[in-house]
């Protein structure tokens, strides 16, 4: 399954969710909305691949403006056999223009989901859990780091013995170990823009996380880092 988002800077129909069942030598598209709708993000259920979740996103790019939640199209949407049929399952989620949404499946519990939604009023954008597999929806956060930024910071990683632990991307990683309650902000000598976490799944007190400044390894689940000094990686901007 690959969720792609389309063009940044016009309508057109390479948007929404693909699926391939040979490989990658063939795609379907199996989930579109319109042309200016595309999928940004996209999560399995552990226990059942024929269940996903999917966060359809219209946004429209422009060299002086962006804007997120264009074309009021944006919406949740599951399916539970592979992607022949998709719903709805906002019960709970902001009546509203939604703009990004990003989803992170628990590994050990399929009903526990988080969501980071971002709409346009500041008193019902933020983190939303869901614990019956996205029938219901609740907010449990909306501190400013727990929403997205649109184009930018996305990634949420839950543990993978844990539900009620989460993590996620920003300009710098936060933590929960309460399912969204309360977060703290990782070792702060990490550097800022934080786009990937990877979670070892036999010590879940491991953890990678991927920045603008390289690659930084924890073994105390985030309040402290080393930073791997034998990568020569950078942030290139121009050549």
């Amino acid at each position: 399954y690959v969720a792609a988002l389309g063009s940044l800077w016009k309508g057109n129909d390479e948007r929404g969710v693909f699926k391939t069942t040979d490989g990658g030598k063939t795609w379907t598209k199996i989930l579109y909305i319109d042309e200016n709708t595309g999928a940004a993000d996209l999560d399995i259920d552990p226990k059942n691949p024929d269940i996903l979740y999917a966060s359809m996103w219209g946004f429209r790019r422009q060299p002086w403006t962006f804007d997120s939640g264009f074309g009021d199209k944006s919406g949740l949407y599951k399916t539970t056999d592979g992607g022949k049929t998709w719903n709805t399952i906002h019960n709970g989620l902001p009546n509203e223009t939604l703009g990004r949404m990003a989803i992170a499946v628990a590994p050990s519990n399929g009903n526990v989901i988080y969501l980071s939604v971002e709409c346009k009023s500041k008193d019902k954008k933020g983190l939303y859990l869901s614990t019956d597999a996205g029938a219901n929806w609740k907010k449990v956060n909306n501190e400013q780091n727990t929403t997205v930024r649109p184009f930018y910071f996305s990634e949420m990683v839950v543990d993978p013995k844990n539900d009620s632990i989460v993590m996620k991307c920003g300009l710098f990683m936060i933590i929960s170990e309460d399912r969204g309650d309360r977060f703290r902000q990782m070792d702060g000598a990490v550097h800022s823009d934080v786009h990937a976490i990877w979670i070892d799944p036999n010590n879940t007190k491991h953890v990678l996380v991927g920045t603008d400044g390289g690659v930084y390894e924890s073994f105390d689940r985030g309040r402290s880092f080393k930073m791997f000094m034998n990568l020569p990686v950078s942030q290139f901007y121009h050549v």
